[in-house]
């Protein structure tokens, strides 16, 4: 379960940021994974409340947004989006596509401190 890593990463910056800006109660965390990094959403949502438990994070609302993957086919310019990777453009068949969304991203876009 690489969730729970992962979470323990988003912790550590949440705390980092906490420190920084003084705050003392977290009440929402707003992520993004891409569809591509196979991140369960309820094995995130399970790490972060047995990771925040008993801390200012514990509590906060967890909002996780699954980024679909978005390539360009580079014979026929074609964008299409996908749920899940197929390594064909949808629209010539060719195998040259260039993923430009939803393969790696994992990224924090909020938090709400108090």
């Amino acid at each position: 379960m690489h969730e729970l890593g992962i979470v323990q990463s988003i912790l550590e910056i949440i705390e980092q940021q906490m420190e920084i800006h003084g705050a003392k109660k977290v009440s929402r965390v707003d992520l993004e994974f891409g569809a591509m990094t196979a991140v369960m959403p309820n094995a995130i949502e399970f790490a972060f409340q047995v990771l925040t438990k008993d801390s200012p994070v514990e509590g906060a609302e967890l909002d996780i947004k699954i980024l679909p993957i978005k390539a360009v086919c580079l014979d026929c310019h074609h964008e299409p989006v996908m749920e899940t990777y197929t390594p064909f453009c949808p629209e010539c068949s060719t195998g040259i596509l260039n993923i430009i969304q939803g393969k790696d991203e994992m990224r924090i876009v909020s938090i709400e401190i108090e």
